[in-house]
């Protein structure tokens, strides 16, 4: 296996190993991009010769910017499409094209922007979405026109910063997180695409709260009433300055009948914009000042989910990377893609679920054991749930599965780098 693919090709010119389109590499994009498989999309496209005259190529191209984090050049290669070649497109393709300016839009906090593509989404194209995906636009509708008038988030680095973490009772990462010249620990959560605070304490810090009541999605589906903050707090020596947050109930971020509670959670849209983060030796969260240039881009975002290349059988399959996450699970796109394998020899239980809002039951496999790897790095994981359905619904339909602590706790390193989108694992444990 090639430990990393090279994306530096992914840009407007390709080098001279770069061949004409041909038939065969049309079907493999197509199919790549409407798997929304990004890595196989971003190693087909450099092999390919790029034609900005071919509003296909065009289109893959805004996609892996996309997802790769250059919101700025996919707006302006979708502003092209839009503009130049809406009828080359189907309703369904140009509802993915204002699906990504609203997410290029929301990474750039041009959240009025956001609130205006998500809503043209369901007035043009609603037609296209199922049930819960009109239900989750519309949450999102009401989130983003409630944010359309803040101010961007301001983050303020001194210098490197080293910060003592924490495991607290559930294996979760803590950090201490300063309010108010006040001391609390948060857990500090990839999977989490929004950073919460409850309403207790909310309350004791006079967090000022903007518009109206939101529905937010728990880790179980379940929906959440919510109220949009504003908040100021550090993070070691890092001033992070009016950052949205979601107020929670506390009775969301209680679990086992109250036996282990969360304060908050440090998410998605904090961790991006600090741009590169290392946890080190179970103890130490390092964020340095500047992000180290990569260009093995293994990391991607769907959406504000982190999305991280998983290769099982030589299969390069799309993850989603939830740092919150106990456990390594699989969902039903694994199941359905490798069904017969999974039924001959995994066995069928009932197992619950737990998140943000509740607990649910369902029926899962379990695989004893699996090898996969992931961020240059390989292990094994035990007893792995497989879904035959999954509790999130379109929010992870294109991924097959969830890489948890089982795995990230197998190593002493682990660095996040949002800024060249790339993930590692270094110095494996030895059990």
């Amino acid at each position: 296996m090639k430990k990393g693919i090279n994306f530096l090709m992914i840009i407007l010119i390709f080098t001279g190993c770069a061949t004409k389109l041909t038939k065969e590499q049309s079907g493999q994009l197509l199919k790549a991009y409407s798997e929304k498989n990004f890595f196989k999309l971003g190693n087909l496209m450099s092999k390919v010769e790029f034609n900005k005259d071919n509003p296909d190529l065009i289109l893959y191209k805004a996609t892996l910017d996309n997802v790769f984090n250059k919101p700025a050049e996919s707006i302006q290669l979708i502003n092209i499409l839009l503009d130049k070649y809406p009828k080359h497109f189907n309703d369904t393709t140009l509802q993915d094209l204002y699906s990504m300016r609203a997410q290029n839009s929301n990474r750039l906090q041009d959240y009025r922007n956001t609130y205006i593509d998500d809503s043209l989404v369901i007035s043009k194209y609603k037609y296209l979405l199922d049930s819960a995906e009109i239900d989750s636009r519309n949450d999102d509708i009401l989130f983003y026109r409630n944010l359309a008038n803040v101010p961007k988030m301001e983050i303020i680095k001194d210098g490197d910063c080293q910060i003592l973490l924490k495991r607290d009772m559930a294996g979760l990462f803590n950090v201490p997180v300063i309010i108010k010249n006040d001391t609390t620990d948060f857990v500090f959560d990839t999977g989490a695409n929004v950073s919460v605070i409850t309403a207790s304490l909310a309350k004791k810090y006079g967090i000022k709260t903007i518009g109206s009541t939101v529905k937010i999605g728990g880790g179980t589906g379940i929906k959440i009433n919510a109220r949009i903050g504003l908040l100021d707090l550090k993070l070691g020596n890092i001033q992070i300055k009016n950052s949205y947050i979601l107020i929670f109930p506390d009775s969301a971020l209680s679990f086992g009948n109250g036996i282990y509670k969360m304060k908050g959670i440090i998410g998605f849209p904090i961790m991006y914009h600090l741009q590169e983060f290392e946890v080190k030796d179970d103890k130490f969260l390092i964020i340095p000042k500047k992000p180290e240039v990569t260009d093995n881009k293994n990391l991607a975002l769907d959406n504000s989910f982190p999305v991280i290349m998983v290769v099982y059988k030589n299969d390069t399959l799309p993850f989603h990377f939830d740092s919150g996450a106990s456990n390594t699970e699989f969902y039903s796109s694994f199941f359905q893609k490798y069904k017969k394998e999974i039924v001959a020899n995994c066995k069928l239980e009932k197992t619950t679920f737990g998140g943000a809002g509740g607990a649910v039951t369902s029926e899962t496999y379990i695989m004893d054991t699996v090898t996969i790897s992931a961020g240059n790095s390989h292990c094994e994981i035990d007893s792995v749930r497989i879904s035959q359905k999954d509790l999130l619904g379109n929010d992870v339909k294109y991924q097959y599965g969830n890489l948890g602590q089982d795995y990230i706790k197998q190593f002493s390193e682990m660095k996040i780098n949002f800024a060249s989108m790339n993930i590692s694992f270094a110095n494996k444990k030895i059990k």
